[in-house]
Parts: C-alpha cells; structure tokens; sequence
C-alpha cells in the first residue's frame, strides 16, 4: 500500500511490494531521501546498534588474535601467504556478525524497532553470509590477479583495481538483505542484487560519495562523530533495501521465477 501522506512519503518507510518492479528497473532511488532518512532513523535506534557495533568489533578482536595465531607474521620477515591467510578467515567468519547490524538496519527502515533477538535471527544465515563473503572476495582476486599481470605493481593496476573493487561492493549491497529478508539462495541474491543496483549505478554511487564524505567529516573532531555515521552506515542499506525493494507481500511467497524472468 502506498504511503499515505505524498507530502510526507519520503520521511516514512516504504510499505509496498517493489521487488518486481525494482528488477525490471521502475523503482526510483533518490539521493537526498536515502541520505536524509538514514540520519532520521539513526538517532531514534543508536543505542541498540552501538551494542550490535560493540558485538561485531569483540568478535572482530577475537577472529583477529585466532587468525593470528593460525597465520603469524612476523615484521622482520614478512609472510605475505600468512598475511592473506589472516585476512581471508577474517573477512569469512566475520560476515555473519555484520548481517547483525544490516538486519537491524533493514528494521530500523521499516519504523520497525531492532531487538535483541535480531541476533539469533541474522545467525541462522550465518552459512549463506560466509557464502557472500568467499564469492566476493573471489570476485575481486580475479580480476586482481589478471591486472597484475598485465600491468604489475603500477599505479593503473591499482587504478584499476580499486575501481572494480568498489563496483563488485556496490552491487552486492543488497544481498545480505535480500537473503535475510527474502529468504533467497545465494546465487538469486547475487543476480538480483546486481541486476537491480546496475540499474540504479549513478543515484547508488553518489550515496556513497557523499555518506564518505558525511564520514570523513564526522571522524575530524576526535572522531566521536563516527559513533553516529558508522551505526548510519547500516541504515543506509536499509534505507535503499526499503526504497527499492519494499516489503514483502505477507500472504504469497517471495517469487524466485521473477528474478529469472528480468
């Protein structure tokens, strides 16, 4: 169902069904009203989400001395295997624990309030999110590892490089949502994940640019400001999860055929 008010649609969530058209393209994102509601519905949850924030930096603390311990390096003789090592098991294992905070950012864009039992929830998922994370990392090695060699260690390898990077991690933003929310397979929500934001490039790439620039300002004094923008960070994505996709029909099931058929 449609917002109620025009006047004020943008200050509220999306309440309506847009997966179908979201494929196809037709779901307008705009930049000032994702950046907006995001501020907006940061404040009203903080503090739930500096104890999901707290959760992932523990837990990235200890997945950090295990990983160090599995893959040492030591200063003087630099073990780049181990050093890749380090930062593969890292980024898997730290994946499910970050889909904590994603899905509190999905409820908080909803005007629905994040609890605690969003917890166990985002850790049912906890193999998918793993998933997720190997692909993309794959995703990136690839193309990575063909730059090298054409071009080397160069400043246009990592030109290069950082340009794909930063394309595969925008594409992939709404996967964790939809594979949280939606219920899909990994596979459907990378192909749907992709196909809508491709659609969507510009709007989603000047979000970002500017919430980076929202970031670097908040960190200049003592960066007590990232206690704000980084919470922000996940209700961003929930934020465009919302506007793009909506909400569920709660009497049929999500349709796999649909993404197929786009």
């Amino acid at each position: 169902m449609q917002d109620s008010n025009p006047k004020d649609s943008q200050t509220l969530a999306t309440t309506k069904d847009n997966f179908a058209a979201a494929l196809r393209g037709e779901v307008p994102l705009q930049v000032g009203d994702v950046i907006q509601r995001s501020w907006d519905i940061t404040l009203r949850a903080l503090p739930i989400m500096l104890l999901g924030l707290v959760i992932l930096m523990l837990v990235n603390l200890v997945l950090s001395t295990v990983s160090a311990q599995l893959f040492p390096v030591d200063e003087e003789n630099v073990n780049f295997f181990n050093m890749f090592g380090q930062s593969v098991l890292s980024g898997l294992l730290i994946a499910p624990f970050t889909a904590i905070l994603v899905l509190m950012g999905l409820r908080n864009a909803r005007d629905e309030k994040p609890t605690l039992g969003l917890i166990s929830e985002a850790l049912r998922f906890a193999p998918q999110m793993i998933a997720v994370a190997a692909i993309l990392m794959a995703a990136m090695a690839v193309p990575g590892i063909i730059l090298y060699f054409i071009f080397g260690a160069t400043g246009t390898f990592f030109a290069l490089f950082i340009l794909i990077a930063i394309y595969l991690q925008l594409s992939f933003t709404l996967v964790t949502p939809l594979i949280l929310d939606r219920h899909l397979t990994v596979s459907r929500a990378i192909f749907a994940s992709v196909l809508i934001l491709n659609k969507k490039m510009a709007p989603l790439v000047a979000i970002y640019a500017i919430f980076t620039i929202i970031v670097i300002i908040s960190a200049l004094p003592l960066f007590l400001g990232l206690i704000f923008t980084i919470p922000m960070s996940f209700n961003v994505i929930g934020v465009i999860y919302n506007r793009l996709i909506g909400v569920p029909e709660r009497t049929t099931p999500t349709d796999p055929e649909a993404i197929e058929e786009n």
